[in-house]
This record gives C-alpha cells, sequence and structure tokens, in this order.
C-alpha cells in the first residue's frame, strides 16, 4: 500500500514540475525553407514569450555544433510588452555542409529572478558586484530537419556573384610588374577559394587577397573581395580567360563567370644600359635569389599597388632634378616603393634595409629622417 501510494505520489510530482516547464512560456522554431541545396543560406528564427508573470524571465538558445552546418547569430531582439511579460526573438543564419537529411538541435533554458535578486545587482560600489540568482529550466525542443540537395563537385561559388578586373597597363619593360586586382561580389556563401590566375611558365606571381565586406544576412554572406596580383617576367606572356563554375540559390541554376583574358607585352632591356648585372638581371636572371625574392616580395606586401601610387615606367633619375620626388616622401613605405620603382640602378641595399626594419620591427636604431638624410648622401 505504502509503495503504490509513494509511486503514486512521485507521479503528481513529474507531472507537475513537466507542467511548469510548459507554462512557463511560449515558443516557435521555424525556417523559411526545408529543402536546400549544399551551402544555400537557411533562416531560422526561434520566438519565446513569457506565460507566467510572477518573475522576471530571461531567454537562452544556442545552436549545437556539427560538422554538417556553418552557423551564425543575426540578431536577437528583446521587447518588453508589459511588467513580467518579455518577448525575444533569435534569428540565425545556417549553411549546410553536407547533403542528404541534416539535423539542427538546440539548447533553450529559461532562466527566472525574483524583482528582489535583480535588485540586488544594483545595490553597492563596484566592487560589491553578483551574479543574479536564477532558477534555470532547460526545455527540449525538435530539432529542425533539412533536407539539402547534392551539387556538382567542381562548383566553385554557391550564390550570386559577379567578377570585374582591372589593370594599369599591358605593355611594360622586363622585370617591372604588371599590376591587375579583380573584385568579386556577390551574396552567398562566404568560404572563397578561387584563383583568378593561375600559374603562367616563365613567369613570377605574388598574389594577396583582401576582404573588404563580409556581413551575414538573411540571404547569406554578403561578401566583397580583392584579389590582388603582380606579375614578373622578362619575355610576353598571356593571362588566360579562366572559367569560375557557380550555383545560383536565386535562380537554383548553374552559370559561369569568366574572367577577362590580357596579352602581355614585354621590353627586353638593352644590356648597354645597364650598369651591371647585379642590379639589371640579364635573361639568365635566377629569380630563385634568395635576396631578390624578398625584396619583390616587400614590394608586394608593402604595396605592389605603388602602380595606383606612384610611376612605374623605367627611367634614370637626372640629378638636376635634385631629387625632389625623395623629398616629398612622407612616410617608410612610400619611400621604399618609390626607390623599388625609379631607383633600381643606384645601389640602396642598405637603405632597403634600414627601411625594412623601420616597417616591420618594434625597434629601430634610425628614424625616417635618418634614412633618408644617410639616402641623399648615397646618392649624391
Amino acid at each position: 500500500m505504502k509503495n503504490t501510494l509513494g509511486k503514486i505520489l512521485l507521479l503528481i510530482i513529474f507531472e507537475i514540475f513537466a507542467l511548469a516547464n510548459t507554462n512557463l512560456a511560449t515558443y516557435s522554431l521555424s525556417t523559411n525553407k526545408k529543402d536546400v541545396s549544399f551551402k544555400e543560406a537557411v533562416e531560422i528564427t526561434f520566438q519565446a514569450q513569457q506565460k507566467n508573470h510572477s518573475d522576471v524571465m530571461y531567454f537562452f538558445l544556442e545552436v549545437q555544433s556539427s560538422k554538417d552546418y556553418k552557423v551564425e547569430l543575426l540578431q536577437k531582439h528583446e521587447e518588453e510588452i508589459s511588467y513580467h511579460n518579455k518577448k525575444t526573438t533569435f534569428t540565425y543564419l545556417l549553411f549546410p555542409l553536407k547533403s542528404g537529411e541534416i539535423k539542427i538541435n538546440f539548447d533553450f533554458t529559461i532562466k527566472q529572478a525574483s524583482d528582489e535578486a535583480v535588485a540586488q545587482v544594483y545595490r553597492g560600489g563596484r566592487n560589491n558586484v553578483r551574479w543574479i540568482d536564477t532558477i534555470n529550466t532547460k526545455i527540449e525542443l525538435e530539432p529542425v530537419v533539412l533536407h539539402v540537395q547534392e551539387l556538382d563537385i567542381n562548383t566553385d561559388l554557391v550564390g550570386d556573384f559577379k567578377i570585374v578586373s582591372k589593370i594599369k597597363e599591358e605593355k611594360i619593360k622586363a622585370y617591372e610588374s604588371v599590376n591587375i586586382t579583380y573584385y568579386l561580389q556577390g551574396t552567398g556563401y562566404d568560404e572563397v577559394t578561387i584563383k583568378p590566375i593561375d600559374e603562367i611558365d616563365g613567369v613570377k606571381i605574388f598574389s594577396a587577397e583582401t576582404k573588404h565586406f563580409n556581413k551575414a544576412t538573411k540571404d547569406g554572406y554578403q561578401i566583397q573581395r580583392e584579389f590582388d596580383y603582380a606579375l614578373i617576367a622578362n619575355k610576353d606572356f598571356s593571362i588566360e580567360e579562366k572559367e569560375i563554375k557557380c550555383y545560383s540559390t536565386k535562380s537554383h541554376s548553374y552559370y559561369t563567370l569568366k574572367t577577362k583574358p590580357y596579352n602581355i607585352k614585354v621590353d627586353k632591356l638593352d644590356k648597354s644600359t645597364l650598369i651591371d648585372n647585379e642590379n639589371y638581371p640579364d635573361e639568365t636572371y635566377n629569380f630563385e635569389n634568395v635576396k631578390q625574392f624578398f625584396i619583390y616580395m616587400l614590394i608586394f606586401i608593402t604595396g605592389f599597388m605603388s602602380a595606383k601610387l606612384l610611376p612605374t615606367s623605367f627611367k634614370r633619375i637626372s640629378k638636376k632634378e635634385k631629387f625632389s620626388d625623395i623629398k616629398e616622401t612622407k612616410t617608410p613605405k612610400e619611400l621604399l616603393l618609390l626607390l623599388m620603382n625609379d631607383y633600381r640602378s643606384y645601389k640602396l641595399d642598405s637603405t632597403y634595409a634600414d627601411l625594412e626594419t623601420l616597417l616591420y620591427k618594434d625597434k629601430s636604431e634610425k628614424s625616417f629622417k635618418t634614412i633618408k638624410k644617410e639616402l641623399f648622401e648615397a646618392l649624391k
């Protein structure tokens, strides 16, 4: 008899506890689509509103991590409708990373606190701060189930994008750099692994990628990427058109982006005009020479975009100009770019080293003013 009463009492207690959980708040979980393609943006919305108005209430929601998807919180909006009546909306951006059926699980917790517990936080000075005492209730949610369509394995981009390019000039002198910039922009999945230019025989290529814009929205990431290239050679070469296969999540169809091809004309150097083979390499020059490789890389890292800032013509500097262009430089980077482009006939290795130290190391024994002064002495 006692055992039976005990079981009945336990059952009653459990039912009361479960009822208390369901009576705390109303909530809903929804997505803007259930049938999607691989890496297509999915918007997930969860909304909870206080039902029990006896205490202050807080809502916490987290998406359980998984290799099957990438997720990011877009927005958490809280609204006090009335006294002890809170409404909270969570909006997530999710990308499925696996084809077939995937499940997205959530951890939903409701925290309750009395007015007195909340008031305790605001009492006393800064050294008397304390956490709010809460009663925490975890509520199980049904997982969101997505059906994910597999894409062609050769798909480079998922989303709706366009690409354009800009080149300063297509005719250069040997060992000058051809500077090309590709601009990619659009909305979709943001992990971009494209290479607008592949390796070219006999051409040294330096590249850098810049993320100018990467904003999460319900339609995917709005992105703007810049791919900068500096190409150096001593012979004519071509940059082939490249096809980038994409999948549009708006039209649910494949499309192809094409880069613009370029034919680069390279004027070979007249050896009779060279001062020596160290500063002006001939056709047998070894590009793998460590020192020269570093110099070219330094040019690029500090801004091969010198084409946008400084003239790139291969010319000798007349002493009659009194090096006015050097005097006008205001930063170590600007001076380094100028010397690399227009003073390559001079042996300025020590100046390069000093500028490099000033640019990239915490401490330098020489100031920019001192380096300039020593440079003018070397150029006399």
